[in-house]
């Protein structure tokens, strides 16, 4: 695990003071509930004003970012005003599989907002805990459009790691299948891949083996791919594509975070807050799905755990189309996952499917000790997991 470092300098147990007032230290279960509040009460603006949230218990999701996790808190009267995760665990870097740092989950308080100096103090922090058996470098992701966070922490100033951009990542929000969509016939791309022999078939424990060698194998070829083993997964949750000769072709999953991670609707802006009546009369008419209600949580699930030939980016899109049909039994109404914005699996995807998009940045974060390796990156596409983002 990121340990702590030393008693007097950041502990689970106390907070170092700092002149302002503002006191840094590791949560602890006594924080859940300000924790939740922080999430809760601080929207990511935009047409659709989100808020990522941790519900009944923050800690509960800590697990899905990596197996070793610490978040650190900034407290100021009683209150928690900032937090960030630090976790980490194995990724591809280079074809390689090594210990790797992830930085998610940054909120700073509206009532802190322009206070850089809380954010300067907690890296401080975060610098203490890199120091106690960090891993060397660290992936972090920003939403592309938050131009006040990528200017601050893209500054270089002192006291900070670096922050090397590396590329863009797209998210595909791409909708279950809709009333209509479940009466048309297999795609045609499903159908040849049938009379190829091509089968699709659920997952099983007898089949973790299987699924585990075909991910791996795959995410080596990506930069800040996970590192998967059989006791992770879940094969019940996947399917499987077997060719005509038996050799496993690639999998999918879908997972569901919803009893433990929330996307909430907080407010609509713009012309989509007069058009929503609108688009959800039309959506009850094609069974697809409605816009929710403010305060309301998207129906949402992960389509995770893919791996496909990059030859045979039809194989994914019937493995899509199949887990669709799923999301649609289990009252999921939309399935998540992301590429490289310059990876031609994701350009072949995108025209197969209607989905809805963002973007964000790719980052890799480091301090002195990690820059060698950072630099070292070769030209791989970036492959994190979006569901352990």
């Amino acid at each position: 695990m990121v340990r702590a470092a030393p008693a007097g300098q950041l502990t689970s147990r106390g907070h170092v003071p700092t002149a302002s007032g503002v006191r840094f230290g590791l949560a602890t279960p006594e924080h859940d509930a300000p924790l939740r509040r922080l999430l809760r009460e601080n929207a990511m603006p935009g047409s659709i004003s989100l808020t990522m949230e941790r519900e009944p218990n923050f800690f509960a999701a800590a697990g899905v970012e990596g197996p070793e996790h610490q978040t650190i808190v900034a407290v100021e009267n009683d209150r928690v005003v900032a937090a960030g995760n630090i976790s980490a665990r194995q990724r591809f870097i280079n074809g390689q599989a090594m210990r790797v740092g992830y930085l998610g989950a940054l909120r700073l308080d509206a009532s802190c907002r322009g206070h850089a100096s809380i954010l300067r103090r907690g890296y401080e922090a975060f610098r203490k805990l890199h120091e106690q058996l960090g891993p060397p470098i660290y992936l972090t992701s920003i939403v592309a459009d938050n131009l006040s966070a990528r200017r601050f922490l893209e500054k270089g100033l002192s006291g900070m790691p670096t922050y090397r951009f590396l590329g863009e990542f797209v998210t595909l929000i791409i909708p279950r299948a809709g009333r209509f969509d479940l009466l048309r016939p297999m795609p045609s791309a499903g159908r040849k891949l049938r009379e190829q022999g091509v089968q699709i078939v659920h997952g099983a424990k007898e089949r973790s083996a299987v699924i585990e060698e075909l991910l791996n194998r795959d995410h080596q070829r990506y930069q800040f791919a996970p590192v998967w083993s059989a006791g992770e997964l879940h094969p019940d949750s996947f399917q499987i594509a077997y060719a005509a000769d038996g050799r496993p072709l690639a999998c999918a999953a879908i997972w569901d975070q919803r009893s433990v991670k929330q996307i909430v609707v907080r407010g609509y802006s713009g012309h989509l807050r007069w058009a929503k009546p609108l688009v959800n009369l039309a959506a009850a008419f094609l069974g697809s799905p409605r816009l929710p209600r403010i305060g309301m949580p998207m129906s949402h699930a992960f389509l995770s755990h893919l791996a496909f030939p990059v030859d045979q980016p039809q194989v994914a899109a019937w493995l899509i189309h199949l887990l669709r049909g799923l999301a649609h039994s289990r009252s999921i109404d939309y399935l998540v996952l992301g590429f490289d914005s310059r990876d031609p699996r994701f350009l072949y995807l995108r025209r197969i499917f209607r989905s809805r998009e963002y973007v964000s940045r790719i980052y890799v974060v480091h301090w002195e000790d990690g820059a060698p390796l950072a630099q070292s990156l070769d030209g791989r596409l970036l492959g994190p997991e979006v569901a352990t983002l």
